[in-house]
């Protein structure tokens, strides 16, 4: 008979989310979204955001992903229940507006997809999708029109769709666009062997502040700055003719329609340097790991397809009982979100198996190295939730992202000011996992699934079954579980040079000791499989192992100066895998969103941090995305460089960039922390000496 995966915990009302009594609607959640003006339909009364190149009803601000129609159940009712109606009726509207903002056919592409903000496959809703082609000025007069169109359009879906039993509840949205707002864009890294870029590297540590103190001068951005970089960033495959950006994020508290005169105040300042610089200014949020908040069995078609495509949620074969550097790790733990449903903790990465020597105990001992805010969810006290707020008077249910404001004064919200003792593990903290729970529940459906199928087709399912039974046999007997975190630095401790520090070290359990699968460098083959030639991978030797530092982030970048030639990293992370990125010659500021509730200024949450970004020569290759947080970054050699931790992706890119901590940063903070009571850290070796227990 055939096991069930293991049952998440109940909700408050004693039900088991996703279970046979759960409601069936899904429920869509938004991020603070910018109201322009308003308007009412047979579903009632909804707002409309008119913004340079974008207006949508009702509103939704970017980055979206656009998925096909089939990827969203109710994306897909809504083309099987009206067919190709909605989007006559939008051309029949575009055709009809005065001459000068009047569309045909030829400049505008109408279309039924599902749009899904990026950073929450969660957060998906049915869109007739109006993009704009070239050609054309978003001035105030077209706008005009063109919101009438939009408010039309959106009263006549609504009025269909109130008619229509099966679809009452589906709010449709209905966006129109330039078509600048869906081009691809190519993002590159600032290299010091560039014509001219050793006079640039010299003046942007002025510049990078002179930006953030015009930022905070103006209403519209101040205290929402997320990062500050600079890039080549464009829409030409052709990097070098990118403009060289002045790349600004955003939190989603700042309104667009107040950026303008922000942006010709930068402008202006760029301009004197006669360097070519231009800004862009954007929302966009910092981080690598995130929560997928929908337990499995609410999964779309769609977010399977985007977590299978991008978050590697789609493991081949048996579950390996080693754990070896570049595995995925997570909290061993459901989370309860405070709308009652049911949550998968954070997926990040192990880094590296180090070993430590413990002040008063012989011997080195054998731990985990991956990032704080990967192991946070261990600790109660860590929330997920939702929140709802007025804006311009209409009531929108608003996503708080990965996670909710800490519980204040519990053992998470004291790991994150004060960072983790062993002594402050006690009772308090949950273990860790690898495989990660949300994976595991993804393959049992998706071998659940295939199994049926086969029986449907009546071709044999023994294997298929001996497979599944296999991987619920992993997470049955404990297999999964193999540590606790031992110690952390928190959110608050930064580097010499104001880096930002989110290490922390996972003690294994005591039954978990053969778990450990060192320290090996993916082979040249491996990054072959993942689109590289065999010319970009690193030179590396069959059965390599990491090796120790060999040379310093440090000695290739600092405020001011850049070496000239161009350094590569190399990394194996829980998403992405294996890849390459190139480092930039200049620092990022930034400020993370996890910390905001902890109290601090501003000025205190700023960290200037090291970047990697995608090479030259694969601008559309990313370096890292979520769940790659923890992922050690390696030099051509297999000489161990840092630890990435932190990362971005501007709109319309498909390769962001990542912040990586030089190693010897974190080594020499983890022997300072706890009053010293590590006294050495070295890689992990195989040696007579070495404790493979927990402390």
């Amino acid at each position: 008979m055939m096991r069930q995966p293991p049952t998440p915990p109940t909700t408050s009302s004693g039900t088991t989310p996703g279970g046979p009594q759960s409601t069936p609607q899904r429920q869509r959640f938004r991020r603070r979204a910018e109201v322009s003006s308003s308007s009412e339909s047979a579903l009632g009364k909804f707002g409309v955001s008119n913004l340079p190149n974008r207006i949508v009803a009702p509103p939704r601000p970017l980055p979206l992903e656009t998925l096909p129609s089939y990827a969203d159940s109710d994306t897909d009712l809504i083309v099987k229940l009206f067919g190709p109606e909605f989007e006559r009726y939008a051309q029949k509207l575009l055709s009809g507006v005065g001459a000068s903002a009047r569309l045909d056919g030829s400049t505008a592409e109408v279309d039924i997809v599902a749009r899904m903000f990026r950073d929450d496959p969660g957060d998906v809703q049915p869109t007739i999708f109006m993009i704009v082609n070239d050609g054309w000025e978003w001035d105030n007069e077209q706008r005009k029109e063109w919101v009438k169109v939009v408010c039309k359009l959106k009263c006549y879906v609504d009025g269909r769709v109130s008619e229509t039993a099966a679809a009452r509840d589906i709010d449709v949205c209905v966006e129109m666009l330039s078509k600048s707002l869906v081009a691809q864009k190519y993002l590159t890294v600032i290299s010091g062997d560039e014509p001219g870029s050793q006079s640039l590297i010299k003046s942007w540590p002025d510049i990078r502040d002179v930006v953030l103190e015009k930022l905070e001068s103006y209403s519209s951005t101040a205290g929402c700055m997320t990062s500050i970089a600079l890039f080549r960033l464009g829409y030409s495959m052709e990097v070098a003719e990118n403009p060289k950006t002045v790349y600004i994020s955003v939190d989603y508290d700042s309104p667009a329609s107040g950026w303008s005169p922000v942006v010709d105040a930068i402008q202006e300042f760029l301009n004197t340097f006669r360097m070519g610089l231009k800004v862009h200014i954007e929302h966009g949020v910092v981080g690598l790991s995130a929560g997928f908040r929908l337990v499995p069995s609410e999964l779309t078609p769609g977010e399977l397809l985007v977590r299978k495509r991008d978050f590697a949620y789609e493991i081949r074969g048996p579950y390996s009982k080693k754990i070896a550097a570049g595995s995925d790790i997570s909290a061993a733990r459901y989370l309860t979100r405070r709308d009652g449903k049911t949550s998968c903790p954070t997926v990040g990465t192990l880094g590296c198996w180090v070993q430590v020597k413990i002040t008063g105990k012989e011997g080195w001992t054998t731990m985990g190295l991956t990032c704080f805010h990967v192991v946070r969810p261990c600790f109660q006290g860590f929330n997920v939730g939702v929140k709802e707020t007025e804006v311009d008077g209409l009531s929108e249910k608003v996503n708080c992202g990965a996670t909710a404001a800490t519980t204040e004064n519990s053992p998470c919200w004291n790991a994150e000011v004060n960072g983790v003792t062993p002594q402050d593990t006690v009772g308090t903290t949950f273990r860790v996992e690898s495989p990660p729970r949300v994976k595991h529940n993804v393959n049992v459906a998706n071998k659940t699934d295939r199994i049926n199928q086969l029986k449907k087709e009546g071709l044999p399912t023994q294997a298929k079954e001996k497979e599944l039974q296999g991987i619920l046999e992993f997470f049955d007997n404990d297999n999964h579980l193999f540590g606790r975190p031992h110690l952390a630095s928190g959110y608050l401790r930064l580097s010499r040079t104001n880096g930002r520090l989110d290490w922390a070290l996972i003690s294994l359990l005591d039954d978990k000791l053969d778990r450990v699968g060192g320290n090996p460098l993916p082979s040249e083959d491996e990054f072959v499989a993942n689109g590289y030639d065999s010319t970009e991978a690193p030179v590396t030797g069959e059965g390599q192992l990491l090796g120790p530092q060999a040379t310093s982030l440090h000695s290739f970048v600092r405020d001011g100066f850049s070496v000239t030639e161009k350094v590569f990293g190399f990394k194996k992370g829980a998403s992405t895998r294996c890849t390459v990125g190139q480092l930039s010659a200049v620092k990022s500021t930034c400020r993370i969103a996890e910390d905001k509730h902890l109290g601090r200024s501003d000025k205190e949450r700023e960290s200037t941090e090291f970047v990697f970004g995608p090479p030259e020569n694969n601008a559309h290759r990313m370096f890292g995305t979520k769940g790659d947080s923890g992922s050690i970054v390696f030099d051509r050699r297999g000489k161990v460089m840092g630890l990435l931790f932190r990362g971005g992706l501007p709109q319309q890119t498909k390769a962001g960039y990542c912040f990586v901590t030089p190693i010897e940063d974190v080594f020499s903070d983890i022997k300072r922390y706890n009053r010293n009571a590590v006294e050495d850290i070295r890689l992990f070796v195989e040696e007579e000496d070495a404790i493979m227990g927990s402390t």
